[in-house]
């Protein structure tokens, strides 16, 4: 079983218009609305691919009982610990021919002490029973975050770190990780430097792979696919460049879909070429994080693996 931690998720809004024009009245060609945030992406991806998962994560008052509804509809099991403040949403407006306009999250909420310890409960009753645990977050996770990767330690449950900002160096420093799944722009930010070439990437990752006992480290690059970087090497992942207008949730899609690959015994390098074809999938869609397995097989034939010749 995959368990997610996602304590801050959020009920995604996601309206498509035609045409865009900035301050024109304009009616959508269609609204839809999504348990989202980071960890839920990921944990509907894994569900979607046939794989056991469990999201444990926050929800209070009305917008809450939404988000229970959609993780409901989305199939994505799930324990979530009720808390006074309201869980927060999100709108993704799309354009149908130049694809996305904006994204507008809301803060995450403010949780109590209290709160906080039901959660961290919830998630001790069970972690025995997973197999990897995920973690995602940003600038307003990092306590909790820690928390989990702290509680995964005692487990036999690999820990696998989607993580950005203030979270991707909570992450490092708690350090052994299975897996760390970071944005080529994230690391640059965390290393404060350009990292322009493959060779740099794989050195770069190297340094923080020794430093802070990361197994292996996957760089997500756009379109350009991704970089995995490991105890056996370095490898270059890319899958077919396809029509898009939506990449929001590509990363997550990639981890979720890796995920449910290495549950089901396939290797980090398979696993990821399916993840990098389940990502280019999804910017097809207007849901951020969906993926079918029969659309992403489809694109797998296509998707490479080349070793990196590092200098």
């Amino acid at each position: 079983m995959i368990l997610v931690f996602a304590p801050y998720p959020a009920l995604e809004r996601v309206a498509m218009t035609e045409q865009f024009v900035p301050g024109a009245p304009q009616k959508p060609l269609r609204v839809s609305t999504f348990a989202g945030g980071a960890g839920l992406r990921a944990a509907s991806v894994i569900r979607l691919m046939g794989a056991d998962t469990l999201a444990v994560g926050f929800a209070g008052g009305r917008i809450g009982e939404l988000l229970a509804d959609a993780l409901d509809r989305q199939d994505v099991p799930h324990v979530l610990t009720r808390t006074k403040s309201e869980t927060r949403g999100a709108f993704l407006l799309l354009d149908k021919i130049g694809g996305v306009v904006t994204l507008i999250p809301e803060n995450v909420p403010a949780t109590t002490d209290a709160e906080n310890d039901k959660l961290m409960q919830s998630l001790s009753r069970h972690i025995g029973g997973a197999n990897y645990l995920l973690v995602s977050g940003d600038d307003n996770e990092s306590g909790l975050l820690a928390s989990a990767l702290e509680e995964a330690r005692a487990t036999n449950a690999q820990t696998v770190a989607d993580v950005k900002g203030l979270s991707l160096e909570t992450a490092l420093q708690v350090g052994d990780l299975f897996l760390l799944r970071v944005s080529h722009k994230s690391l640059q930010r965390h290393l404060s430097q350009s990292l322009s070439h493959d060779s740099a990437i794989v050195r770069e990752a190297n340094v923080l792979r020794d430093k802070h006992n990361v197994r292996n480290i996957v760089v997500t690059l756009g379109e350009d696919g991704a970089l995995l970087v490991g105890e056996s090497g370095a490898v270059r992942v890319k899958a077919p460049v396809v029509s898009h207008f939506n990449p929001t949730g590509g990363g997550q899609t990639l981890v979720g879909a890796m995920l449910a690959r290495l549950q089901a015994g396939d290797g980090l390098t398979e696993a990821l070429r399916f993840g990098c074809a389940a990502a280019s999938v999804n910017v097809t869609h207007d849901e951020p994080g969906y993926a079918t397995p029969a659309e992403t097989q489809i694109l797998l034939a296509k998707t490479t693996a080349v070793p990196v010749q590092t200098r």
